[in-house]
């Protein structure tokens, strides 16, 4: 194989999320007297959780932390938005662990990762999962990637970080290894520091040179 390790990002990478999560903000902005178009929601979701909350404070005239409450305490009443993970994740991940690989995670998504892994059964595919918080900043600083390589001896060559925004391909940069843009609708932004760029899983698999899965 072309890499050992994956380090993945979680939201819009692993598991279709933005969607959900936007039909919550917009009934979250409903309630405010707003009414945001779905589509303007998702192309601002799909940059950064940051950029969307800037844009709703900015329709609402109020301040993002301001909106992040209020979103916040709607999970809290409502339960995260149900999302399932992408089409042929879970062959992704067992064909790779099947071959050898090493699977992580990185996510700014707090506990509630846990949840969604464990829901659709795909917990036992991974050797450790980091959300960012208190113990890392953010991305695109490279600290959660920097961690999965120092606690688990990963080789910065053979390891690929896969997520669907450029600050994923920042981190991943960050850390010294190859990063891999997921864009499943559409083009990935023209400027990208993405060593790869994949619109589907087995897109993936090919640059992963993974063996042929024998017939189940």
């Amino acid at each position: 194989m072309r890499y050992d390790n994956i380090i993945w990002d979680f939201d819009g990478t692993l598991f279709d999320t933005y969607p959900p999560m936007c039909r919550d903000l917009q009934s979250v902005m409903a309630a405010l007297g707003v009414l945001l178009p779905l589509e303007d929601l998702l192309a601002h979701f799909t940059r950064s959780r940051g950029e969307v909350l800037d844009y709703c404070a900015a329709q609402a005239g109020m301040d993002a932390e301001a909106v992040d409450r209020v979103y916040r305490d709607w999970v809290t009443q409502h339960g995260q938005p149900k999302a399932l993970p992408f089409p042929h994740a879970e062959e992704m991940l067992r064909r790779f662990q099947a071959a050898g690989g090493r699977n992580f995670v990185f996510t700014h998504r707090s506990g509630s990762v846990h949840d969604y892994l464990a829901g659709a059964g795909l917990t036992g595919y991974f050797q450790d999962v980091v959300s960012a918080g208190t113990r890392f900043e953010r991305k695109p600083s490279p600290a959660g990637n920097l961690y999965l390589l120092s606690t688990h001896g990963l080789d910065p060559a053979r390891t690929l970080a896969v997520g669907d925004r450029e600050l994923d391909m920042l981190a991943a940069k960050g850390a010294g290894v190859d990063g891999c843009r997921f864009t499943p609708e559409g083009e990935a932004e023209e400027e990208s520091c993405a060593r790869w760029h994949i619109r589907s899983f087995a897109e993936l698999a090919e640059i992963l040179e993974l063996p042929e899965e024998e017939a189940r």
